[in-house]
């Protein structure tokens, strides 16, 4: 053990934090799960509570992730989802490019509306790159390309390639919480930018050749006659262009690995030049392979300063609202990790006398609405060299005692690189340093 420098593994549980849920007699899943492994962790090191911008304020995961990642909260909260996506599938881009996070999604055609019967087409996985293929380069008008491309399941990225277009536009994708929900006219921010009409104008006749094409292919005809939802629409949000960024992590130097099987957390880790590993097993739903993304990370950290091991599937249970598999996924987990520290048998095990670990959440997704909301998540630290509080379980009651107190993400952030040893005393000459974290 070295006692001027450790490696840091930094566990992420997207939408870890939870409301009490009655299903679980009024437990929220982490408190009804069986965490053995974590509440050791918690009984010998320092707990507490996280917001992940402000107090009570909603994030979406590519916001808390960025933060975690060494992202100012200022520019965290200003990232644009499609080019954060476009980077983790790896697409080809050309300065000028437009990029959307886009859903395939159920519809339905009534007159010169398209009502949206399931947001995320039965949350269908197979042949989406089949679907995909079928509107590659698009032409809807005005020499401007429209091409669709797979990203996670459902989730794709549409993109716009041609001269002149304009990111200040509106999202045709309505959200999750209206009645009637129905595809949106993309429309100009302001209505006297020529150019970001004509930008709209090419997004919504995207949506009608989407339409017809999904709705004849040969996937959607199986589908529905194997009583299946047929992806036949595109939805958009998230607009935006690719551009660079800095952060504290690249500030100093630091070797950082991403361990993820989602593509926003990979299109981040892309922007920021960090290293990623993905596999076919690791997937947003319950089914994704624990183990092998633990050993992933045990991997990494011979290599690198700090990995990044990122979990989608408390968040995309939580939204299904079915807090039982939350629970359920936060038990496997637990397992995982016990397995990875204390196991002997376990190819991944790792030193806890040579690593910093911390394990936190992006945001809390409750389980009742199926929404993210503004709850602080719990999280804790352990340093084999720090401090300990007198927190037994790792939950969001027991946490809000600890040590850590109420604490923003991008403070979890530097108590972890301070636990590992990066950070000195702070100079007036590192005005870069202040200027990068605030």
């Amino acid at each position: 053990m070295t006692r001027n420098r450790f490696k840091g593994l930094v566990i992420i549980l997207d939408g870890l934090g939870d409301r009490p849920c009655p299903e679980l007699d009024g437990n929220t899943p982490l408190e009804f799960a069986d965490t053995p492994a974590l509440d050791q962790l918690a009984q010998s090191n320092q707990c507490g509570l996280m917001d992940p911008l402000l107090p009570g304020l909603p994030v979406d995961t590519h916001t808390g992730v960025g933060i975690l990642f060494g992202l100012p909260p200022g520019v965290a909260s200003c990232l644009c989802r499609g080019p954060i996506e476009a980077a983790g599938i790896g697409l080809d881009l050309h300065v000028g490019d437009l990029l959307f996070r886009a859903n395939l999604a159920t519809v339905e055609k009534h007159a010169s509306d398209f009502h949206i019967k399931d947001r995320r087409a039965g949350r269908i996985r197979e042949n989406v790159d089949s679907l995909c293929s079928a509107l590659e380069d698009i032409d809807v008008g005005s020499d401007i390309l429209a091409s669709l491309h797979p990203a996670t399941q459902h989730r794709c990225v549409l993109r716009l390639r041609g001269s002149h277009l304009s990111a200040q536009i509106s999202d045709t994708d309505p959200g999750g919480k209206g009645i009637d929900q129905r595809i949106l006219m993309s429309r100009a921010n302001n209505s006297e930018d020529e150019i970001a009409q004509r930008t709209a104008a090419a997004v919504n006749r995207f949506t009608e050749i989407s339409h017809a094409v999904l709705s004849s292919h040969p996937v959607n005809q199986k589908r529905i006659q194997g009583n299946q939802l047929p992806a036949n629409g595109i939805i958009t949000r998230g607009v935006g262009a690719h551009q660079n960024f800095n952060n504290i992590l690249a500030y100093l130097n630091l070797k950082v690995a991403v361990i993820a099987g989602e593509s926003t957390i990979l299109g981040l880790a892309n922007l920021f030049s960090f290293t990623t590993t993905t596999d076919s097993d690791f997937t947003a739903l319950p089914d994704t392979d624990l183990d092998k993304k633990l050993a992933f990370a045990k991997t990494a950290l011979a290599t690198h300063d700090l990995v990044y091991l990122h979990i989608k599937a408390t968040d995309t249970t939580a939204h299904d609202r079915n807090p039982r598999a939350k629970a359920e996924v936060i038990n496997r987990f637990d397992t995982a990790l016990g397995e990875m520290i204390w196991g002997e048998m376990s190819s991944a095990k790792i030193n806890l006398e040579d690593t910093i670990l911390g394990v936190c959440a992006d945001h809390s997704t409750d389980s009742y609405r199926g929404e993210h909301n503004g709850d602080p998540v719990p999280v804790l630290i352990h340093n084999p060299l720090g401090r300990k509080d007198r927190v037994n379980r790792f939950n969001e009651t027991d946490c809000a005692t600890g040590a850590l107190g109420r604490l923003t993400a991008q403070s979890f952030l530097t108590s972890v690189l301070d636990a590992m040893g990066c950070l000195s005393n702070y100079k007036a000459s590192e005005m870069e340093y202040y200027r990068l974290t605030h």
